[in-house]
This record gives C-alpha cells, sequence and structure tokens, in this order.
C-alpha cells in the first residue's frame, strides 16, 4: 500500500511538473480527455474555403444536435453537457467563424445574418437534415434565427439564455454596455476570472493551468472580440420578438435565474410569443448552464427531445 501511495504521488508531482513546463500542451491534452470521456472527437471541414473546427460525437445514426456557442465562447463550451447527450444522439457543435480555432477575418461582415448563411453552408456541407438545433446567449440568437429561416430542418429549437430579447429588466452587462463598458472582454490575463464570476453563479471547474492558458487566449482575442461585438450591438434587425412569434416548432428555453448578463426577465417577453414553449428557470444558475450544471441541463435537454421521438 506505501509503494502504491508513493508511485501515486510520484505520478501527480511528475504530472503537475509538466503543466508548469508545458501548460498549453497539457491544457490540450486535458481538453482532449474530457472529449473522449464525452464521446467527442475534434474534426474539421473546408466550407466555401474556410476551414471549420467543430467537435462531433455518437451514434452515427442517431438524431443530430446541433450546438452553438456564445459570444467568446468555443464548441468546448459544450463539452461536457455532451457527456450523457452522446449515448443518444449524434452531437456536432461548431466553433463558429471569429471564435475558437477559426480563422479572424479583419475585413468579414460578423452580423447574425451573415453568420446565420455560413452556418447553413455548413450544415450543407455535413449533409445534415431534420436535426435539433440549440444554442446559448449568442448561440441560441443565432439558433433561433436559423430555424426560423429553415424550419424544414429543424425537429426542435432549445435555447439556454439566449440573446435578442428585449428584456424588462436591463441586466448588469447591459447597463454596463450602455456606460461604455464591457464586462465579456477581458482587459489583461488576470481579468479572466473576473469574467469567469460574471458570467457564471456556481463557477465551473478549470483545471490547473488550463485557467492561465484560457485567459491568455481570451485576452489575445479581447481586440478582435471587440470588432464583431460592435456588429452584434448595432443590429437593430434580427430582434428576436417578431421572429420567435413565427416558430411553429417544439421550444425548450432554459435560464439561470442569476444570469447577469442577459436578464432572466427576458422569458417573460418570449412565454406569449412561444405558447408551445417547455420553460426551466435553473435554480443557483447564471448565465452559461450547460458549463456550469452540465449533467443538469443536459437531463432537461433530453427529457425535451426524449418526448419528441
Amino acid at each position: 500500500m506505501k509503494k502504491m501511495l508513493l508511485l501515486l504521488t510520484l505520478m501527480v508531482v511528475g504530472l503537475a511538473g509538466l503543466m508548469a513546463v508545458f501548460p498549453r500542451e497539457t491544457t490540450e491534452l486535458a481538453f482532449s480527455l474530457e472529449r473522449f470521456r464525452s464521446g467527442l472527437d475534434h474534426k474539421t471541414v473546408v466550407v466555401g474555403g474556410e476551414t471549420w473546427h467543430y467537435l462531433e460525437g455518437g451514434p452515427s445514426d442517431a438524431p443530430v444536435v446541433m450546438l452553438l456557442h456564445g459570444f467568446g465562447g468555443d464548441k468546448d463550451n459544450w463539452t461536457r453537457f455532451s457527456n450523457i447527450v452522446t449515448d443518444r444522439y449524434r452531437v456536432v457543435a461548431p466553433d463558429l467563424p471569429g471564435f475558437g480555432l477559426s480563422a479572424r477575418h479583419a475585413d468579414w461582415d460578423y452580423s447574425l445574418a451573415a453568420q446565420r448563411d455560413r452556418l447553413s453552408a455548413f450544415v450543407e456541407t455535413l449533409k445534415l437534415d431534420r436535426f435539433h438545433i440549440g444554442g446559448n446567449s449568442m448561440g441560441g440568437h443565432l439558433a433561433a434565427l436559423y430555424a426560423h429561416q429553415h424550419p424544414a430542418q429543424i425537429r426542435s429549437l432549445a435555447l439556454f439564455n439566449n440573446a435578442g430579447i428585449d428584456a424588462p429588466n436591463p441586466s448588469e452587462a447591459q447597463l454596463a454596455v450602455e456606460r461604455g463598458e464591457n464586462p465579456l472582454i477581458v482587459s489583461a490575463p488576470e481579468d479572466f476570472g473576473r469574467l469567469l464570476d460574471f458570467v457564471s453563479h456556481k463557477k465551473p471547474f478549470v483545471p490547473w493551468p488550463a485557467k492561465g492558458v484560457l485567459a491568455q487566449q481570451a485576452f489575445d482575442h479581447a481586440r478582435f472580440n471587440r470588432y464583431i461585438f460592435a456588429f452584434l450591438k448595432d443590429d437593430r434587425s434580427v430582434g428576436l420578438e417578431p421572429v420567435l412569434a413565427e416558430i411553429e416548432m417544439p421550444v425548450l428555453i432554459v435560464w439561470g435565474e442569476y444570469d447577469r448578463v442577459l436578464d432572466v426577465s427576458s422569458v417573460d417577453v418570449m412565454k406569449p410569443l412561444l405558447p408551445q414553449a417547455e420553460v426551466v428557470i435553473m435554480k443557483d444558475t447564471g448565465h452559461i448552464p450547460m458549463l456550469e450544471r452540465p449533467a443538469e441541463t443536459a437531463e432537461h435537454f433530453l427529457q425535451f427531445v426524449g418526448k419528441l421521438q
């Protein structure tokens, strides 16, 4: 027993040393292990000359679930959520253009209408048809716009703290933006902890040294994120209220009760526009339920789509 404990101690110390010397490599290894546990593979496909990076997993003949991340996020926002979803569904979670590992083009239009068209080309390239679509925050806004434009392709729509609603009660983020601040963009790597606190009520576990690597990445992308945010902030043509009123497919709405980015009062606007929607307000949860409470959030989703089979 003493020898086993000594061996385990040496392994932990050795791993810690490896992390300290090669933080980026060990962070990527940690992400790869989480994807493996969730049954996901990192894949790429070229669409219109652009390389899309995405995660895919689950039975190849199962119904497809397309998952879209929010502003500043990436495909791995859905890795832990997918842990139980890939048992029954084929999950596809892309890095949206301008985020994650996708290319960043200083001369591109990153409005949601343009992103919707790019997503359509991605769907066509993968030859997807009759799939479930869901998204968080900006990704939820985009998912709703896509479902509205391509209703024949979509089985159901899942909205996780989606953007696009003029909420009765302004959020902390909205008030900050009106003051000329943006709490969703870091000003330095050391600001990353503040960002995590802001978007989550129950801060998701981030292994060391991944936190430092992710903090540096967030800072490296801050300038371009401001560029994309300008498109989202100034685009008044894609408000969801008139769009939601025309959506007839099954809809799930999930919201964290302590969302500081998009106020939970948005749900009060959405309910009368989507009388068919199932609504879940998650206790002790902020803006990113699929990261804060991945298993619980996934169970809500599975119960919803399970009724549609």
